[in-house]
């Protein structure tokens, strides 16, 4: 056993202080801290998952403090953990934090091209960003979602965390200026690579406004609202329909950036 049955107890404090750190995780999230998980399930998934990493932190070879020196300290109370673990969840949600400007890429690129194609005239609920968006968005948001699971995304989000532990001990986190930079950075690179996965509609989109355009100056007997209103409907689906597949490089390259970005910040080698 990691430890024994007796210390219990005393590893409590311990144990809290990784609960909070990886709540923070499960809070920011993404996929973590859908809504469409429940309350109930997320908080025992992440209890679970605590209770699995808390030997792996708490565990101590001969000689050595404990896991790449991470271990707690040993006069920790549970006031000083209760006082450390705003520090602790705030490690945790940083990260998910980060991950979730990553996905952001999808709300980029659906509301630029939503916006173009006229499908902003009806929106709906995403529960992936709990907020309104376009069908358009929904569908960029799902592919991304697919993509951050097929790369294993989640997994390193979670192995993230725990090699934090390696250079940031318990009770010894301080926000600092590398975590705002971090934060500008990846809203920064998400508005990039969120304007070249939409730039092939909406060039197609360019393109077939200056078509319509030319046909209501050459027949203008023509309703050229309902049939545009079609005409830009099928380009967009037919463009994103291409692009999106010829766009899965740059997403997945997109994601890797931003969990090394992540790791770097915290000191970290890339995953």
């Amino acid at each position: 056993m990691p430890f024994a049955l007796l210390d219990i107890l005393t590893a409590l404090p311990a144990f809290a202080l990784v609960l909070m750190r990886l709540s923070g995780l499960m809070v920011t999230a993404p996929l973590y801290g859908s809504s469409l998980i429940p309350v109930r399930i997320r908080a025992a998934f992440t209890m679970v998952v605590a209770a699995m990493l808390f030997p792996i932190v708490n565990q101590q070879a001969p000689g050595e403090a404990g896991f790449m020196g991470a271990a707690p300290p040993a006069d920790l109370t549970l006031a000083a953990a209760v006082a450390g673990g705003v520090a602790e969840f705030m490690i945790g949600a940083s990260i998910g934090m980060a991950l979730s400007i990553i996905v952001m890429v999808s709300q980029v690129a659906g509301t630029l091209i939503g916006q173009q194609g006229g499908f902003a005239l009806s929106e709906v609920f995403n529960p992936f960003q709990e907020t309104e968006t376009t069908v358009i968005d929904q569908i960029y948001a799902v592919v991304l979602v697919l993509l951050f699971l097929g790369v294993g995304g989640h997994a390193a989000a979670l192995a993230a965390l725990l090699d934090t532990y390696k250079l940031v001990p318990m009770l010894s986190y301080s926000p600092g200026e590398p975590l705002l930079l971090l934060l500008v950075e990846l809203l920064s690179a998400t508005f990039i690579v969120g304007i070249r996965v939409a730039a092939p509609v909406v060039i197609a989109l360019f393109l077939t406004e200056a078509a319509i355009g030319l046909v209501s100056r050459t027949v203008p007997q023509l309703n050229i609202l309902t049939v545009g209103f079609t005409i830009r409907t099928f380009m967009v689906l037919f463009v994103a329909s291409l692009s999106l597949s010829a766009c899965e490089g740059i997403l997945i390259d997109s994601i890797w950036d931003g969990v090394n970005m992540i790791r770097a910040t915290f000191g970290l080698e890339p995953a």
